[in-house]
């Protein structure tokens, strides 16, 4: 009874793995979170679920599965936010903190902000003409109203003096 309920479970875990990595990226934190995640039958007959030192040693071994056929990379998940980040016009604080929320190597995290260094200065560019024009503040006021709508957008205090103030 209980081998055909951890087959039955594992074969729904699966097969939203399969989705989840068929619809986006996902971050192998993400992607365990989400397989632990209860279904609505598992949640309305607990039988369907086995037991927890169970679960977890399939959700592992799923996991395993997935890596040594490159199904799940967190270095295209990395690549994939960056992307992302880079298309709704953030800057490397905002990048850097969604690394760490989907709790990323530090040594990945560390290689890919800096191959995007180059990227911010021409980022903050684009976002400060997209919302207020290619041309100086006029005041302080305007000046302050662009410098904390860039620190939102996740750009560092240094970018944004340089984009403010056309350095």
């Amino acid at each position: 009874m209980q081998d055909s309920v951890a087959e039955a479970w594992i074969k729904a875990r699966r097969e939203r793995a399969f989705r989840l990595l068929a619809a986006r990226e996902q971050s192998l934190h993400e992607l365990r979170e989400k397989l632990f995640k209860p279904t609505a039958a598992e949640t309305a007959d607990p039988e369907k679920t086995p037991d927890q030192a169970t679960c977890t040693e399939l959700i592992n071994q799923l996991i395993e599965f997935l890596l040594e056929h490159d199904l799940q990379s967190d270095e295209r998940f990395i690549e994939s936010l960056a992307n992302k980040f880079l298309r709704q016009g953030k800057g490397p604080l905002a990048l850097q903190q969604g690394y760490w929320k989907h709790q990323l190597a530090k040594q990945l995290v560390n290689q890919q902000l800096k191959s995007l260094e180059p990227l911010w200065y021409p980022q903050i560019m684009r976002v400060r003409e997209k919302r207020f024009g290619n041309q100086p503040p006029i005041d302080q006021r305007e000046a302050g109203k662009m410098q904390r709508f860039l620190a939102q957008q996740g750009f560092t205090p240094d970018l944004i003096r340089k984009a403010v103030f056309l350095e």
